[in-house]
């Protein structure tokens, strides 16, 4: 690839999680089944991780949340934190190079649903006691509805496949 395709796609990366902020404002309420959504940004942004690496994912986690933050009920910094924690773990799985074929990438993006919710609970000071409950209730639920429709996104954009220099 040459450096001009390189910033070409960087740019792409880079906007397309605050597009599915956008999207998540916007069209996951009406794909709504039982008062359960799908998480449109988690999904992307997770993509955004494990094709960028943790300190981008990083940053980009704290803007969106930060966004997210000020328009959101609860603690100032919940979902800033939330992210930039997520975008720190799976960004990890880049940077050191693990191979994580397709499902795999479904698995993670469920952990990544519920570590974001568990972080955002307890910012919130919703407390220990009440987190099992909550990720049964809550966060399981979405989590199950956010990989399927991840599993539809990553068949559409598959990841990036590396030579190893072993």
């Amino acid at each position: 690839m040459s450096a001009s395709s390189d910033l070409h796609w960087s740019i792409v990366r880079g906007m397309s999680v605050p597009l599915a902020l956008m999207v998540q404002a916007t069209l996951a309420p009406s794909l709504s089944i039982y008062g359960i959504q799908p998480s449109i940004l988690l999904t992307v942004f997770v993509l955004f991780a494990f094709r960028t690496g943790a300190l981008a994912s990083i940053w980009m986690g704290f803007a969106c949340g930060m966004v997210l933050d000020t328009y959101a009920a609860g603690r100032t910094g919940a979902f800033a934190l939330a992210l930039s924690v997520v975008g720190y773990a799976v960004g990890q799985l880049e940077e050191r190079k693990v191979h994580v074929g397709y499902p795999l990438r479904v698995l993670v993006l469920g952990l990544a649903v519920l570590l974001h919710d568990a972080i955002w609970h307890l910012v919130n000071r919703h407390g220990w006691w009440d987190l099992p409950l909550f990720l049964l209730r809550t966060s399981l639920p979405g989590m199950l509805y956010t990989m399927l429709f991840g599993a539809v996104l990553f068949a559409i954009r598959p990841p990036k496949v590396q030579a190893r220099a072993w």
